[in-house]
């Protein structure tokens, strides 16, 4: 059959991929002029890659190593503390890390089975570790990922659901060799000239027998079945012709956009902390390890999420707030060339950085989008539990899985 996939980005490519495979000729239309999404590697002054987007890939999100090994793009470690940053000084030991998160889980839990509803993630914290919850490594950690105000984000969704988090922690970050949007460029080598650059998708309808795309231009496609893969802003915008399920319009209105911003910095001298977490906002840097197993890569990473910490440092000012503060935190860095600031939140195809569960978020809506929407499949991180890059290619596989079945039925 003849299907469009919109995006281009890792879940819109796992789609096209599985669905090419399948026997189906696949179309898959991308806004910007590449692909990968919100997984864009980009090269530093000093000749270091650094991440603009999504970073790590953990040993037990299978999704995405499952399609890394089917298409030959290798993985290797990060070597960084990613659950046990240093902050204050201090690096927690695996048994604080496990019972700290273990007493916040079964207190949200008692919440939960007391009745209780509309849980955030502060207050699940504060409940749990008391008065001085904030100074804990663990809240910090998790806000930090959270990229949203905590108080507006389902703990629920979080510490009971969310594959990060309730499967147990193994501390082996990785990231692929040729940087994380390799895998995006793997996929769209191998669907050649299907893959077209610059057609955006305004408006989908669909019929008994097919799907109607008009694109920005005026352009009209014709096709037998569509997934839609774009970021939750860009989809509440695209106007459909038809209703979604109630039980996947209710997950979409559960769901909000939060704000992250990567800061890529080169540098000739820095401290050995490979994982600096800071104190009083949701920030933090890393230090990979280089591609010779060995030492490693001359640039920081530097990750900020949620509206207080862009606040703090000023980034839509631009980098030199964010470059003050990281000198104050790391005094002995030495700069080497020009740092490179992205701020998803003003990006014009994703307008944040991946979604979050609002307080209304439900258990029932993590299997919406199981089935299709008639001739339609729904694909994006903001469709599952994992925010991530492994999320993003689970939703694709489950969006292909959900168009098959449709279409054979």
């Amino acid at each position: 059959m003849n299907i469009v996939v919109i995006g281009a980005g890792l879940a819109g490519l796992t789609a096209a991929w599985e669905l090419h495979k399948s026997g189906h000729q696949c179309t898959v239309l991308e806004a910007r002029d590449r692909v990968g999404g919100r997984t864009w590697s980009a090269r530093l002054g000093n000749g270091e890659v650094t991440e603009r987007g999504g970073e790590y890939v953990f040993p037990t999100e299978y999704p995405i190593r499952k399609l890394a090994a089917e298409v030959g793009v290798p993985i290797m470690s990060h070597n960084v503390r990613y659950a046990r940053r240093t902050v204050n000084g201090r690096i927690i030991s695996f048994a604080e890390l496990s019972a700290t998160s273990d007493r916040v889980r079964a207190t949200l839990a008692g919440m939960v089975a007391d009745g209780e509803t509309r849980v955030s993630l502060e207050r699940a914290f504060a409940e749990a570790l008391g008065p001085d919850y904030r100074l804990d490594p663990v809240y910090r950690r998790t806000t930090t990922s959270a990229a949203a105000d905590p108080t507006l984000v389902s703990a629920e969704a979080v510490l009971l659901h969310e594959s990060s988090t309730a499967g147990g922690y193994i501390e082996d970050g990785g990231r692929f060799v040729g940087g994380n949007q390799s895998l995006s460029l793997e996929l769209a080598r191998r669907l050649g000239d299907r893959v077209r650059l610059e057609h955006p998708v305004t408006s989908l309808d669909q019929s008994p027998n097919g799907v109607q795309l008009q694109l920005s231009d005026g352009t009209r496609i014709d096709a037998e079945a569509a997934v839609i893969s774009v970021p939750l802003p860009i989809l509440c915008e695209i106007e459909l012709g038809f209703a979604l399920p109630e039980v996947q319009q209710l997950a979409l209105d559960h769901r909000f956009m939060g704000v992250a911003a990567k800061l890529g910095v080169p540098l000739s001298l820095v401290d050995d902390d490979v994982a600096l977490q800071n104190p009083e906002h949701t920030w933090w840097s890393w230090r990979s390890l280089s591609i010779d197993g060995e030492s490693r890569v001359n640039a920081l990473s530097s990750f900020t999420g949620g509206p207080f910490a862009f606040e703090a440092l000023g980034v839509s000012n631009g980098p030199e707030g964010w470059v003050r503060e990281l000198q104050r935190m790391r005094p002995q860095l030495k700069i080497d060339g020009e740092v490179l600031l992205t701020d998803w939140s003003v990006d014009p195809w994703t307008r944040g950085a991946y979604s979050a569960p609002s307080l209304e978020w439900t258990a029932e809506d993590a299997g919406a989008f199981s089935r299709a929407a008639g001739r339609v499949a729904i694909a994006g991180e903001h469709t599952g539990l994992a925010q991530s890059l492994s999320g993003a290619v689970a939703s694709g596989y489950r969006a292909a899985t959900a168009l098959d079945r449709a279409l054979s039925a």
